[in-house]
C-alpha cells in the first residue's frame, strides 16, 4: 500500500492552494491505481469520464456529476476506462473529518465545481477560489444557518464596494466579519444570490468602466491599478461582464454623442399686458 502525502494523488495534476483546501484537477487515461491512502479527508467530484473505486470490499462506478467523500488512511484502487477521466479534488485539513459516502451534486454543486475548475486553470482570481471552495465544502457538509447575519453581511459588502481593486483574502474577510470562512461565503451568496468572487469582479469591472470613460490611462496601467493579474486578464473579465472589449468601450463611450437640446422659439408668445 502506497501512502500518499497531503494533495498528492494519481494522474496528471494541476494543484492550488486555498484558505480552506488544497485543490486540484487530475486528469486519468485509463489503467488502474496501486492500493493507497491519502494523508487527509478529501472530496473527488468527477467531472469527465468514469471511475471505478474498490475499498473495504465494496466498488462504486462514479459517474460525471458524481462526489466521493474520502477519509484520510481509507486504503483504496481506482480504475479508469479508455476515456480520460477529469477529478476535481479538494483535499481538507487535518482537523476535517468526512463520512465516506457517495453523493450526486445537484445543478448547483455542479455549477459550483465547473466555476473551481476553471479557478484553478486559470489561477488568476485568489478570492473566487477560496470563496467556491469554501462554499462546496459548506454545501456538502451541511449545518450552516444564516439567521442574524444582516449586520456584519452589510459591512462585508460595503469594504468589497469601498475597495473594489483590492485583493482581499477569504481568511481575512471572515476574521473582520468575525465568522467561519465557510459560512461567510455561503451567508454572502444566499444574501446577494453571487459568489463573492463574483460579486467583487462586477464591481471591480464598474469601476473600470468608470476609468475607461473619464481618465486616459493606459490599459496595462489600469490592470496594475485595479488588481489585475495582467491586461489579457482585465480585458477578458471586462468582456464578460461587458460584451465588448475595454479598448472597444473606451472608443465608445467616448465617441461624440448628439445631445438633443430644447430649441427655444424665434417669436415667443407675448403675455397680454395687464
Amino acid at each position: 500500500m502506497i501512502a500518499m502525502a497531503f494533495g498528492e494523488t494519481f494522474g496528471e495534476i494541476l494543484a492550488v492552494e486555498s484558505a480552506t483546501a488544497l485543490v486540484s484537477l487530475s486528469v486519468h487515461r485509463g489503467g488502474a491505481t496501486p492500493d493507497h491512502c491519502h494523508a487527509s479527508d478529501h472530496l473527488c467530484v468527477v467531472l469527465s469520464g468514469a471511475v471505478l473505486e474498490r475499498s473495504s470490499g465494496c466498488t462504486v462506478e462514479l459517474k460525471p456529476g458524481d462526489v466521493l467523500m474520502h477519509r484520510r488512511d481509507e486504503m483504496h484502487t481506482n480504475e479508469f476506462g479508455t476515456q480520460p477521466a477529469t477529478c476535481l479534488n479538494m483535499h481538507l485539513g487535518r482537523d476535517a473529518r468526512l463520512d465516506t459516502r457517495v453523493r450526486r451534486c445537484t445543478p448547483e454543486l455542479r455549477s459550483l465545481a465547473d466555476a473551481l475548475a476553471r479557478q484553478v486553470v486559470l489561477g488568476n482570481d485568489a478570492l473566487s477560489l477560496e470563496a467556491d471552495t469554501a462554499e462546496f465544502i459548506g454545501r456538502i457538509l451541511g449545518g450552516d444557518t444564516f439567521e442574524g447575519d444582516g449586520a456584519w453581511l452589510s459591512r462585508l459588502i460595503e469594504m468589497l464596494d469601498d475597495d473594489p481593486k483590492r485583493a482581499w483574502a477569504l481568511d481575512e474577510l471572515a476574521q473582520l466579519c468575525g465568522r467561519h470562512p465557510t459560512h461567510v461565503a455561503r451567508a454572502f451568496r444566499a444574501r446577494t444570490g453571487l459568489s463573492l468572487g463574483a460579486y467583487r469582479r462586477r464591481r471591480r469591472a464598474t469601476e473600470l468602466g468608470l476609468r475607461l470613460k473619464f481618465g486616459g490611462e493606459r490599459l496595462a496601467d489600469l490592470a496594475a491599478e485595479l488588481g489585475y493579474a495582467d491586461q489579457a486578464h482585465m480585458c477578458r473579465e471586462f468582456h464578460a461582464f461587458a460584451g465588448i472589449t475595454p479598448a472597444a468601450y473606451r472608443r465608445a463611450t467616448r465617441s461624440p454623442t448628439r445631445i438633443p437640446m430644447p430649441i427655444p422659439s424665434a417669436n415667443p408668445a407675448r403675455r397680454p399686458a395687464s
